[in-house]
């Protein structure tokens, strides 16, 4: 797979993750969230979306209007949201958590399914909540 153009298919959250790290500067001082749009098939329909910076405390807002509102632009069917924890630790807090819920019943409504939430750590490292919590509709 092309990891890194529109077109790919994001088969696992590996996959999803190799995008959303080419989209993250090198330095990581603040949490920055990204929408994945995706058609119904799992392809890429653009590139990771910034969505939001964190502020003076480095911590991003994970806001599903604003997250919507880019997703349904670029077209999606569905999606993939990922942020960093510039820690370099991707244990999800409990505000990941009921972020991560936030967003599951906003795509409920909105009938534009979330596949999943990533936290990206250093180096390699991520957690996938679908993996973990199961987000995965």
């Amino acid at each position: 797979m092309s990891r890194t153009q529109a077109g790919s298919v994001i088969e696992t959250p590996a996959d999803a993750v190799a995008l959303f790290r080419a989209a993250l500067p090198k330095e990581q001082k603040e949490e920055r969230v990204f929408v994945l749009p995706l058609d119904g098939n799992g392809k890429v329909l653009a590139k990771p979306i910034l969505v939001s910076v964190g502020h003076e405390d480095g911590t991003a807002v994970i806001d599903a209007g604003a997250i919507f509102r880019e997703a349904l632009k670029a077209g999606a069917e569905e999606i993939i949201v990922a942020h960093n924890h510039p820690s370099g630790n991707p244990t999800p807090s409990k505000s990941d958590i009921a972020a991560t819920t936030k967003l599951s019943e906003a795509a409920d409504l909105l009938g534009v399914p979330l596949i999943d939430h990533i936290i990206l750590g250093r180096d390699a490292t991520y957690v996938s909540l679908s993996e973990h919590v199961g987000v995965r509709q």
